[in-house]
């Protein structure tokens, strides 16, 4: 691959919209074409951002030369698009989650690794700048060995007006945001070797879990995951995380508005995080906005130095297995052994 990169995105909607902005800000690569089934969807975007209008993925990957190809599009179609870039040598980023099973993630990596292709998956909550403060802190021994921690996602924001199709899905929040905490998890203390859930519908409108709670065992260590679509407070953080890191030597707090304590050894520091600006980011979703542009970066910084995405496929199927279980464990009422449904 030579730069500038040239890419297309597949898939016009509500958060692809953010992907695009991303993209906008990174000279190494080139928009060269938009596809969405919804034909008005996809020439919206080429009207704002550039790039050839289509509306069949197959007619795409015919006509166009392209570096790599970002898949902004609903779960079930992910094995069919990654496939077909596979089979046309196309690098692939693909919207979380994944699949909704096992096997069509194994197919999507295996299809990847059959040409030697990068393949990684846009799981951008650890990418955003709280997060990455928090694991240079760890990193850095700030708090010792850490032994316990919580990640935490509660709000009462209306999420169905903009994805009305979480209303349907049988499985709603574990899969929605619990993934993306669960990531967390793995990002600070390492892989879990077992989890146990609990969950519950509250608003009947819809057919999911919109309250789950994990519990999370790792290598000497405890995490907690918790979310929640019905948290009703008199100060909506809305999309923000929570996160409390406990360690043999002090604790990490993420709190409300990036507020990021921190007690090292007896030593208190306070600091509100500022996320970084950009142009088209907009209130409350800057956080996230920029991590979707830090993940893209970090895309870019990996074609260009020949490295692993830390979101790999490979590394993805380890993800979607916790959070498979996740489900599994509640169905059960047991606990879940990690790697069990690969």
């Amino acid at each position: 691959m030579t730069q500038p990169y040239r890419f297309a995105l597949i898939g016009c909607g509500f958060f692809a919209q953010n992907h695009l902005h991303a993209w906008s800000e990174i000279p190494e690569v080139e928009l060269v074409a938009v596809c969405d089934i919804d034909p008005k969807r996809a020439a919206a975007a080429s009207a704002k951002f550039g790039g050839r209008v289509y509306t069949d993925a197959a007619d795409l990957f015919r006509s166009e030369d392209l570096d790599f190809v970002d898949i902004a599009t609903t779960a079930p179609t992910h094995r069919m698009m990654v496939e077909l870039a596979a089979e046309h040598g196309v690098a692939t980023i693909c919207q979380k989650p994944l699949a909704w099973d096992m096997d069509d993630a194994k197919a999507m990596v295996s299809a990847c690794a059959a040409k030697g292709l990068p393949f990684m998956v846009h799981e951008n909550f650890r990418f955003q700048y709280p997060m990455r403060r928090i694991k240079e802190l760890l990193d850095s021994g700030a708090i010792g060995r850490p032994f316990f921690g919580r990640v935490s996602f509660r709000t009462a924001h209306d999420v169905y007006s903009a994805q009305p199709w979480l209303v349907d899905n049988e499985r709603m929040i574990i899969i929605d945001v619990a993934v993306h905490l669960f990531d967390l998890a793995r990002c600070f203390f390492g892989e879990p070797q077992t989890l146990f859930t609990d969950a519950l519908r509250v608003n009947p409108i819809i057919s999911g879990e919109d309250v789950a709670t994990v519990l999370m065992h790792m290598d000497n260590a405890t995490c907690i995951v918790d979310a929640s679509y019905e948290t009703r407070s008199d100060h909506n953080t809305y999309p923000q995380t929570f996160v409390t890191l406990e360690g043999t030597e002090g604790t990490i707090t993420l709190g409300a508005d990036y507020h990021l304590q921190v007690v090292s050894r007896g030593i208190v520091t306070d600091e509100d995080l500022v996320i970084p600006e950009h142009p088209w980011a907009t209130l409350p979703w800057n956080g996230i906005q920029d991590s979707v542009y830090n993940i893209q970066r970090h895309w870019v910084n990996c074609l260009a130095s020949g490295t692993t995405p830390e979101t790999s496929g490979l590394d993805t199927l380890t993800l979607l297995d916790i959070t498979l279980g996740a489900y599994e464990s509640l169905a059960t009422g047991s606990r879940y052994t990690v790697g069990s449904l690969s």
